[in-house]
Protein backbone atom coordinates (compact mmCIF):
# COMPACT_ATOMS: atom_id res chain seq x y z
CA UNK A 1 0.00 0.00 0.00
CA UNK A 2 1.36 3.34 -0.93
CA UNK A 3 0.86 5.87 1.39
CA UNK A 4 0.00 9.34 0.58
CA UNK A 5 2.14 12.54 -0.05
CA UNK A 6 1.23 14.73 2.07
CA UNK A 7 1.91 18.99 1.13
CA UNK A 8 4.54 21.18 3.06
CA UNK A 9 6.56 21.31 5.16
CA UNK A 10 6.85 19.23 9.14
CA UNK A 11 4.71 21.77 10.43
CA UNK A 12 1.92 21.65 7.79
CA UNK A 13 2.40 17.53 7.39
CA UNK A 14 1.79 17.32 10.99
CA UNK A 15 -1.51 19.41 11.04
CA UNK A 16 -2.74 17.82 8.10
CA UNK A 17 -2.45 14.78 9.59
CA UNK A 18 -3.94 15.36 13.47
CA UNK A 19 -6.94 17.22 11.48
CA UNK A 20 -7.79 14.46 8.79
CA UNK A 21 -7.27 11.76 12.41
CA UNK A 22 -10.09 14.11 13.76
CA UNK A 23 -12.32 14.37 11.26
CA UNK A 24 -12.09 10.40 10.34
CA UNK A 25 -12.85 9.58 13.99
CA UNK A 26 -15.86 12.10 14.31
CA UNK A 27 -17.33 10.19 11.14
CA UNK A 28 -16.90 6.97 12.66
CA UNK A 29 -18.98 8.06 15.79
CA UNK A 30 -21.44 9.75 14.00
CA UNK A 31 -25.02 8.70 12.53
CA UNK A 32 -24.99 10.32 9.32
CA UNK A 33 -23.28 14.02 8.29
CA UNK A 34 -25.53 16.50 9.79
CA UNK A 35 -26.98 19.05 7.31
CA UNK A 36 -25.83 21.83 9.28
CA UNK A 37 -23.86 21.44 12.39
CA UNK A 38 -23.99 24.35 14.05
CA UNK A 39 -27.94 24.48 14.54
CA UNK A 40 -27.70 23.73 18.37
CA UNK A 41 -25.11 25.77 18.69
CA UNK A 42 -26.15 29.02 17.54
CA UNK A 43 -27.90 30.77 20.41
CA UNK A 44 -24.53 30.06 22.51
CA UNK A 45 -22.60 31.91 19.56
CA UNK A 46 -25.17 35.32 19.25
CA UNK A 47 -23.52 38.58 21.27
CA UNK A 48 -25.25 41.85 21.66
CA UNK A 49 -23.67 43.81 19.07
CA UNK A 50 -23.32 47.55 20.81
CA UNK A 51 -21.69 45.07 24.35
CA UNK A 52 -18.69 47.21 25.54
CA UNK A 53 -15.59 45.40 24.12
CA UNK A 54 -14.27 42.22 25.29
CA UNK A 55 -10.39 41.98 25.17
CA UNK A 56 -10.94 39.91 21.88
CA UNK A 57 -13.24 42.49 20.56
CA UNK A 58 -11.13 45.57 21.84
CA UNK A 59 -7.78 43.75 20.16
CA UNK A 60 -9.76 43.56 16.66
CA UNK A 61 -10.77 46.69 16.98
CA UNK A 62 -7.34 48.65 17.14
CA UNK A 63 -6.62 47.54 13.85
CA UNK A 64 -9.69 49.01 12.15
CA UNK A 65 -10.81 52.69 11.33
CA UNK A 66 -13.69 54.18 10.77
CA UNK A 67 -13.37 53.95 6.80
CA UNK A 68 -12.16 50.61 6.59
CA UNK A 69 -14.11 47.53 5.04
CA UNK A 70 -13.65 44.63 6.66
CA UNK A 71 -14.14 40.88 5.51
CA UNK A 72 -15.22 39.14 8.08
CA UNK A 73 -14.69 34.67 6.85
CA UNK A 74 -16.02 32.22 9.13
CA UNK A 75 -18.16 35.19 10.93
CA UNK A 76 -20.75 33.03 12.23
CA UNK A 77 -23.44 34.94 14.00
CA UNK A 78 -21.72 38.33 13.70
CA UNK A 79 -20.39 37.80 17.36
CA UNK A 80 -17.48 40.44 15.63
CA UNK A 81 -19.14 41.55 12.58
CA UNK A 82 -21.76 43.49 13.76
CA UNK A 83 -19.50 45.28 16.21
CA UNK A 84 -17.39 45.92 13.80
CA UNK A 85 -19.97 47.05 11.74
CA UNK A 86 -21.13 49.77 14.04
CA UNK A 87 -17.26 51.37 13.67
CA UNK A 88 -16.51 50.87 10.49
CA UNK A 89 -17.67 51.72 6.78
CA UNK A 90 -18.76 48.35 5.47
CA UNK A 91 -18.78 44.86 6.56
CA UNK A 92 -18.99 41.57 4.29
CA UNK A 93 -18.94 38.05 6.19
CA UNK A 94 -18.85 34.70 4.44
CA UNK A 95 -20.49 31.69 6.44
CA UNK A 96 -21.08 28.93 5.14
CA UNK A 97 -23.71 27.77 7.77
CA UNK A 98 -27.39 28.50 7.05
CA UNK A 99 -28.46 28.18 10.90
CA UNK A 100 -25.72 30.84 11.95
CA UNK A 101 -26.20 33.06 8.49
CA UNK A 102 -30.25 33.72 10.09
CA UNK A 103 -28.88 34.62 13.54
CA UNK A 104 -26.61 37.25 12.11
CA UNK A 105 -29.35 38.64 9.92
CA UNK A 106 -31.67 38.41 12.86
CA UNK A 107 -29.33 40.32 15.27
CA UNK A 108 -28.58 42.89 12.29
CA UNK A 109 -32.00 43.91 12.17
CA UNK A 110 -32.84 44.11 15.72
CA UNK A 111 -29.42 46.65 16.29
CA UNK A 112 -30.58 48.62 12.99
CA UNK A 113 -27.63 47.60 11.15
CA UNK A 114 -27.51 48.37 7.56
CA UNK A 115 -23.79 47.76 6.23
CA UNK A 116 -23.51 44.55 6.36
CA UNK A 117 -23.12 42.21 3.32
CA UNK A 118 -23.52 38.51 3.67
CA UNK A 119 -22.63 35.46 1.42
CA UNK A 120 -23.23 32.06 2.04
CA UNK A 121 -20.48 30.01 0.86
CA UNK A 122 -17.52 28.25 2.03
CA UNK A 123 -13.96 30.37 1.91
CA UNK A 124 -12.69 28.25 -0.96
CA UNK A 125 -15.45 28.69 -2.72
CA UNK A 126 -16.19 32.45 -2.19
CA UNK A 127 -15.77 35.12 -4.90
CA UNK A 128 -15.05 38.22 -3.23
CA UNK A 129 -13.74 41.48 -3.90
CA UNK A 130 -10.50 42.48 -1.26
CA UNK A 131 -11.17 44.56 1.81
CA UNK A 132 -8.95 47.06 3.69
CA UNK A 133 -9.06 44.74 6.38
CA UNK A 134 -9.70 40.79 7.03
CA UNK A 135 -10.59 38.38 9.50
CA UNK A 136 -10.72 34.98 10.36
CA UNK A 137 -11.54 34.53 14.01
CA UNK A 138 -11.65 30.77 15.38
CA UNK A 139 -12.29 29.33 12.06
CA UNK A 140 -8.97 27.31 10.90
CA UNK A 141 -9.00 24.66 13.56
CA UNK A 142 -10.69 21.81 11.41
CA UNK A 143 -9.46 23.25 8.02
CA UNK A 144 -7.32 20.61 6.42
CA UNK A 145 -5.28 22.62 3.78
CA UNK A 146 -5.29 25.62 6.19
CA UNK A 147 -1.82 27.09 3.94
CA UNK A 148 -4.45 27.24 0.72
CA UNK A 149 -6.94 28.55 3.43
CA UNK A 150 -4.46 31.54 4.70
CA UNK A 151 -3.00 32.50 1.61
CA UNK A 152 -6.36 33.05 -0.28
CA UNK A 153 -6.91 35.31 2.92
CA UNK A 154 -3.69 37.19 2.69
CA UNK A 155 -4.64 37.62 -1.44
CA UNK A 156 -7.84 39.43 -0.25
CA UNK A 157 -6.23 42.22 2.62
CA UNK A 158 -5.38 45.64 1.37
CA UNK A 159 -3.96 46.41 4.61
CA UNK A 160 -4.08 44.25 7.51
CA UNK A 161 -4.86 40.13 7.88
CA UNK A 162 -5.60 39.46 11.60
CA UNK A 163 -6.18 35.89 12.50
CA UNK A 164 -7.64 35.34 15.75
CA UNK A 165 -7.62 31.54 17.88
CA UNK A 166 -6.99 29.54 21.16
CA UNK A 167 -3.80 28.06 21.58
CA UNK A 168 -5.41 25.12 21.72
CA UNK A 169 -8.73 24.21 19.93
CA UNK A 170 -11.97 24.68 22.05
CA UNK A 171 -13.41 21.34 21.02
CA UNK A 172 -10.56 19.68 22.64
CA UNK A 173 -11.99 20.71 25.88
CA UNK A 174 -14.73 18.31 25.31
CA UNK A 175 -11.91 15.03 25.00
CA UNK A 176 -11.99 14.12 28.93
CA UNK A 177 -15.79 13.51 28.15
CA UNK A 178 -15.19 11.62 25.00
CA UNK A 179 -12.33 9.29 26.61
CA UNK A 180 -14.78 8.66 30.01
CA UNK A 181 -18.30 8.43 27.50
CA UNK A 182 -17.14 6.88 24.28
CA UNK A 183 -14.00 4.95 26.31
CA UNK A 184 -11.37 6.05 23.21
CA UNK A 185 -8.36 8.58 23.30
CA UNK A 186 -10.16 11.46 21.44
CA UNK A 187 -8.12 13.01 18.68
CA UNK A 188 -7.96 16.72 19.45
CA UNK A 189 -7.83 19.87 16.91
CA UNK A 190 -4.61 21.93 16.06
CA UNK A 191 -4.78 25.46 17.53
CA UNK A 192 -2.56 28.45 17.49
CA UNK A 193 0.51 26.77 19.03
CA UNK A 194 0.84 24.80 15.74
CA UNK A 195 -0.73 27.47 13.07
CA UNK A 196 2.83 29.51 13.32
CA UNK A 197 5.38 27.32 12.31
CA UNK A 198 2.87 26.72 9.61
CA UNK A 199 3.00 30.52 8.62
CA UNK A 200 6.53 30.36 9.03
CA UNK A 201 6.80 27.53 6.51
CA UNK A 202 4.41 29.76 4.14
CA UNK A 203 7.17 32.79 4.25
CA UNK A 204 4.62 34.45 6.14
CA UNK A 205 5.57 36.36 9.41
CA UNK A 206 2.61 37.86 11.41
CA UNK A 207 3.05 40.05 14.45
CA UNK A 208 1.60 37.78 17.18
CA UNK A 209 -0.65 39.62 20.05
CA UNK A 210 -1.58 37.46 23.36
CA UNK A 211 -5.09 38.72 23.91
CA UNK A 212 -6.11 37.49 26.80
CA UNK A 213 -5.81 33.98 29.34
CA UNK A 214 -9.89 33.00 30.07
CA UNK A 215 -11.74 29.85 31.11
CA UNK A 216 -14.09 28.45 28.39
CA UNK A 217 -17.39 30.14 28.36
CA UNK A 218 -19.99 28.63 30.56
CA UNK A 219 -23.52 27.00 29.14
CA UNK A 220 -26.60 28.72 30.61
CA UNK A 221 -27.59 25.85 32.70
CA UNK A 222 -27.02 21.89 32.40
CA UNK A 223 -28.99 21.07 30.48
CA UNK A 224 -27.30 23.25 27.67
CA UNK A 225 -23.99 21.64 28.98
CA UNK A 226 -26.24 17.98 28.79
CA UNK A 227 -27.11 18.99 24.97
CA UNK A 228 -23.45 20.02 23.86
CA UNK A 229 -21.77 16.72 25.30
CA UNK A 230 -24.65 15.01 23.46
CA UNK A 231 -23.67 16.76 19.95
CA UNK A 232 -19.74 16.93 20.73
CA UNK A 233 -20.00 13.54 21.53
CA UNK A 234 -22.28 12.49 18.39
CA UNK A 235 -24.28 10.74 21.37
CA UNK A 236 -27.73 8.82 19.73
CA UNK A 237 -30.74 8.59 21.87
CA UNK A 238 -31.17 5.37 23.79
CA UNK A 239 -27.48 4.54 23.76
CA UNK A 240 -25.30 2.87 25.75
CA UNK A 241 -23.47 6.27 25.33
CA UNK A 242 -26.32 8.02 26.08
CA UNK A 243 -26.59 6.03 28.94
CA UNK A 244 -23.28 6.13 30.42
CA UNK A 245 -23.17 10.14 29.56
CA UNK A 246 -25.69 10.51 31.89
CA UNK A 247 -24.14 8.76 34.79
CA UNK A 248 -20.92 10.95 34.10
CA UNK A 249 -22.84 14.15 34.09
CA UNK A 250 -21.87 15.41 37.48
CA UNK A 251 -18.42 14.07 36.87
CA UNK A 252 -18.29 16.01 33.54
CA UNK A 253 -20.18 19.40 34.59
CA UNK A 254 -19.84 22.18 37.78
CA UNK A 255 -21.41 25.08 38.32
CA UNK A 256 -19.71 28.45 37.14
CA UNK A 257 -20.91 32.07 37.18
CA UNK A 258 -24.52 31.15 36.88
CA UNK A 259 -23.95 27.89 34.81
CA UNK A 260 -22.46 25.61 33.77
CA UNK A 261 -19.27 24.39 32.48
CA UNK A 262 -16.78 21.07 31.98
CA UNK A 263 -15.09 20.06 34.66
CA UNK A 264 -10.67 20.07 34.29
CA UNK A 265 -10.93 22.29 31.67
CA UNK A 266 -7.74 24.90 32.04
CA UNK A 267 -8.07 28.31 31.13
CA UNK A 268 -7.00 28.91 27.22
CA UNK A 269 -4.87 31.56 25.91
CA UNK A 270 -6.08 33.38 22.88
CA UNK A 271 -4.05 35.28 20.52
CA UNK A 272 -4.23 37.50 17.88
CA UNK A 273 -2.09 37.02 14.34
CA UNK A 274 -1.73 40.42 12.79
CA UNK A 275 0.09 40.57 8.93
CA UNK A 276 1.27 44.46 8.34
CA UNK A 277 0.89 45.87 5.03
CA UNK A 278 3.96 44.81 3.86
CA UNK A 279 4.10 41.18 5.49
CA UNK A 280 0.70 40.63 3.78
CA UNK A 281 1.55 39.34 0.54
CA UNK A 282 5.39 37.75 1.22
CA UNK A 283 3.81 34.39 0.61
CA UNK A 284 2.69 34.81 -2.51
CA UNK A 285 6.15 33.99 -3.72
CA UNK A 286 6.17 30.56 -2.23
Amino acid sequence: MVREALPGGPALRRWVRQVRAHHAQSRRAMAGEPADFWVPHVAFFRQDPHRPPDPALGAILRHVGPEDTVLDVGGGAGRFALPLALRCRQVTVVEPSPSMVEALEASRREAGINNVAVIQTTWEEAEVAPHDVVLCAHVLYGVERVDLFIKKLAGHARRRLLILMFMEAPVNAFGRAWRLVRRERRVGLPGLGLLLPVVWELGLYPDLEMVQQAPPRPFPSREAALEALRHRLYILPGSPEEARLLRLLSRLTEPADGGFRLRKVPPRWEGLLVWPPQRVSLGDNQ
